[in-house]
């Protein structure tokens, strides 16, 4: 009896420290690894190509995602980038086009917007700003046409599958265009959810992460049932998520933390954990091999003397 007893005893240890293991590799632990200094000079949306290993949008600086050095500039860029990693191209949101390998600049469209994103199904890169939209052609450089996408769009996602999704700001709703037609195929009305800003998604399972003015909103990218609602300090401009890892991430500009969010499945959804950043970031962009995060703040107590700061986390 003594025998079974430790043989019981061992089972539960192991059993323990199994499941202690699975639940440490669920959620990782973000901390900050590393900042970056980056001088007097504006960002806004950030972008990771996955591709190339590098960052854009934190001015017209460009970071290697293996080392978190600054490896060139886009001359004439700023920030928000549409990246076509499949055709070796890049947008600026000001209309800067050029090659992503060697930084050059092909060219300059008249586009002058506020979000942006590329849609590999088409090949087309789709930049907006209040009422105006530009569809540009990626492949040739060519701006195909200035049109109406959407009214007040802020942030952006595409699915692969020719679908595209952005939040409509002032009122706190999602809708869901046709990447091939422009044509608008739905609203998805959240209620309470004030102004509507980033917006992230897992591909996989169909799940939009938007950023309300106290909440993260998880949606169903099919129907716009809402899945859960999570409480956060603040509404991030731009939210990012890591389908590796089923983490959405939240920087929280009110107290300087990001909040982390656990997909624990497609219907449930949970805080893993809240870290400090460093400053009041309220954008980021995730690094899918790496798992690393990447936020910016400022430093600096006017216009005239603020220095930007890159902050990199990592588990």
């Amino acid at each position: 009896m003594g025998r079974i007893r430790s043989i019981r005893s061992i089972f539960f240890a192991a059993s323990t420290l199994v499941g202690a293991t699975v639940a440490s590799a669920q959620a990782p632990h973000y901390h900050v690894v590393k900042t970056i200094e980056l001088g007097h000079t504006r960002a806004d949306y950030i972008i990771v190509d996955p591709a190339g290993r590098r960052l854009y949008g934190l001015g017209d600086k460009v970071i290697d995602v293996d080392r978190d050095t600054i490896v060139g500039t886009v001359e004439g860029g700023g920030g928000g980038y549409a990246i076509a990693p499949d055709l070796n191209r890049g947008l600026v949101r000001n209309g800067v086009y050029f090659d992503l390998k060697t930084l050059a600049v092909l060219g300059h469209l008249d586009v002058k917007g506020d979000g942006s994103r590329y849609d590999p199904v088409t090949h087309h890169a789709f930049v907006w700003r209040d009422t105006d939209g530009w569809v540009v052609d990626m492949k040739t450089g060519k701006l195909l046409s200035k049109t109406a996408i959407g009214d007040g769009l802020e942030t952006g996602v595409v699915d692969g599958k020719g679908k595209f999704f952005a939040n409509v700001e002032d009122s706190g709703f999602v809708i869901r265009v046709d990447t091939r037609t422009l044509k608008k195929e739905a609203t998805y009305k959240v209620p309470s959810c004030g102004r509507a800003q980033g917006l992230s998604m897992d591909v996989a399972t169909r799940r939009l992460f938007m950023a309300c003015d106290t909440e993260m909103v998880v949606l169903n990218a099919d129907n716009g049932n809402i899945v859960s609602r999570i409480k956060v300090p603040s509404r991030a401009d731009e939210n990012c998520y890591d389908p590796g890892l089923k983490l959405a991430f939240n920087p929280n500009r009110a107290d300087s933390t990001m909040t982390v969010v656990r997909e624990d499945s497609p219907n449930k959804f949970s805080v893993a954990e809240k870290v400090p950043t460093g400053g009041g970031a309220r954008t980021c962009a995730e690094d899918e091999k790496t798992h690393k995060v990447y936020v910016f703040y400022y430093t600096g107590t006017s216009r005239e003397n603020m220095q930007l700061v890159a902050a990199v986390l990592a588990p």
